[in-house]
């Protein structure tokens, strides 16, 4: 399959790597320096615009929230019969849905998943929207490879990521206050502290391979939980 990316950011950088692997992938980026840096450590083509992108009749947008919309008003102009995978967390279905002209169709593939997870080989829970259903099929081949396929509500991803976020923050801010708080001052204890062991425990408890002192943490946690 040929499918054109746009974004070779941190998450757009992972997929292109991924994707070379079983695709003809073709690359493009607004950022000129950054492009031709990633297509030279990817050993990938790089498109000469928007048009040549378009070409492939398949494009994976990997970009910021804000720059999605615009991208798809500049293949509106552009006239040639496009399928569009957006996998920015935060813009919805609806949205894109009221800004492509009809010969551009779009849907949401979102992946529960972080950058640098995935690219350490972690499969990410992938959602690709449910409508429109024509583009579904396609949507899974391209993406199957790379992690474990849901057909729903993509737009669900944006509430999952931005807790999973929130709470994972909360706890690493909370232990370094916590280790401060008890007279642990080196920057490297701390970091070491929450990279391995947060880190390592929160892993360990989506495994199910938490030994017996975890194991009672978790009991007390749900129990102060239900009261």
């Amino acid at each position: 399959m040929r499918i054109g990316l746009v974004g070779v950011g941190r998450m757009g950088m992972v997929l292109a790597a991924r994707l070379r692997e079983y695709a003809d992938v073709l690359i493009f980026d607004r950022d000129p320096d950054r492009l031709a840096l990633v297509a030279e450590e990817l050993n990938l083509p790089v498109a000469a615009g928007l048009d040549e992108l378009a070409d492939a009749g398949v494009v994976i947008l990997a970009v910021p929230d804000r720059e999605v919309i615009s991208l798809i008003k500049d293949f509106n102009l552009i006239k040639k019969p496009l399928s569009v995978f957006n996998v920015a967390t935060n813009v919805a279905q609806m949205v894109l849905e009221e800004a492509a002209a009809k010969h551009v169709r779009c849907t949401g593939v979102k992946l529960i998943g972080h950058a640098n997870e995935i690219a350490l080989g972690q499969r990410p829970v992938i959602i690709i929207n449910d409508k429109p259903a024509e583009l579904v099929p396609v949507a899974e081949e391209l993406f199957a490879p790379l992690g474990d396929i849901i057909i729903g509500k993509a737009d669900s991803v944006t509430a999952i990521n931005t807790i999973a976020a929130q709470k994972a923050l909360e706890a690493a801010v909370a232990i370094e206050e916590t280790l401060i708080g008890g007279g642990v001052t080196d920057s490297n204890v701390i970091k070491s502290a929450i990279r391995q062991v947060a880190a390592g425990i929160l892993k360990a408890y989506t495994n199910d391979d938490l030994g017996p002192f975890a194991r009672e943490i978790v009991r007390a946690v749900r129990a102060k939980l239900k009261k």
